[in-house]
């Protein structure tokens, strides 16, 4: 790119994304000139790509119970959507695409996830974003770059999806396990800054961002509950049921289970 990289032009898809709004405002902070269009309705078809640096995709269709009819739903937005928009990029000669995917396409089998874990998605929302990134990587070609970013949980000031529902259970969890489970999160002013880092920088390759340090659920409840004024009664006794529980059920696994990226030096 010949442009000052303080002066890129972004075009961020997913007016309405949580990570995208702050992603805009990280940018912006960098003299990036950002412009943001909505998915819904297919808002982003009536975009001309032409003089865009990049285009970070963060629309997505996620934090809902997903169910078989929906299954359509789910590739048109998390696989099909995303496709589109990186050819109709790169035909316009932008130079670099960012994808934001996820965790979710390693499926919930692993508890430890390194750089040569393979992908193995289970839900519709994890199995069509990792289809989106095959497809993203196979465009890329000299003056033509694909970022796939795979956050864990992301959490912040009215995050919305798993962490956001924690936080609810937090406000009556007086009383909780304290299985000293192990898990990757990032706080999205964190994220923004990585994420803005790689479009000033148009960088390429699949990306793997955590905190720097590792979370245990139950310190986050308590933690959580603190800030709210509230007291937090951590308990082990349950632990010969719960940590089995955390390893077949669904439900229990999400809240107790080992979930974490392997750090990178």
């Amino acid at each position: 790119m010949d442009r000052d990289m303080e002066n890129k032009r972004v075009l961020i898809v997913g007016e309405h994304s949580y990570i995208g709004k702050r992603l805009a405002q990280e940018l912006r902070k960098n003299r990036a000139e950002v412009k943001m269009v909505g998915a819904r309705n297919h808002e982003w078809e009536t975009m001309e790509f032409a003089g865009y640096d990049s285009v970070v995709i963060a629309a997505a269709i996620v934090h809902k119970k997903e169910r078989v009819q929906e299954q359509e739903l789910y590739r048109s937005v998390n696989r099909d959507m995303p496709i589109e928009i990186a050819r109709r990029a790169k035909a316009a000669g932008v130079g670099q695409v960012v994808f934001l995917s996820s965790m979710a396409v390693f499926g919930s089998r692993y508890e430890k996830i390194t750089r040569n874990t393979k992908p193995k998605p289970e839900s519709f929302y994890g199995k069509y974003k990792y289809e989106a990134e095959q497809e993203l990587q196979k465009m890329e070609e000299k003056g033509f770059h694909a970022a796939i970013v795979r956050p864990p949980m992301v959490y912040g000031e009215h995050c919305p999806g798993n962490y956001g529902r924690l936080k609810k259970l937090a406000d009556y969890a007086c009383f909780f396990p304290d299985t000293k489970n192990k898990r990757s999160m990032i706080e999205v002013g964190r994220l923004a800054e990585f994420l803005s880092k790689i479009v000033l920088n148009g960088q390429s390759g699949i990306f793997h961002p955590q905190d720097k340090e590792y979370v245990n659920t139950a310190w986050m409840v308590r933690d959580m509950r603190k800030k709210m004024g509230k007291k937090t009664y951590l308990f082990t006794w349950m632990n010969w049921m719960i940590l089995p529980l955390s390893r077949r059920v669904g439900v229990f696994r999400k809240v107790f289970g080992n979930l974490w990226y392997e750090r990178e030096e």
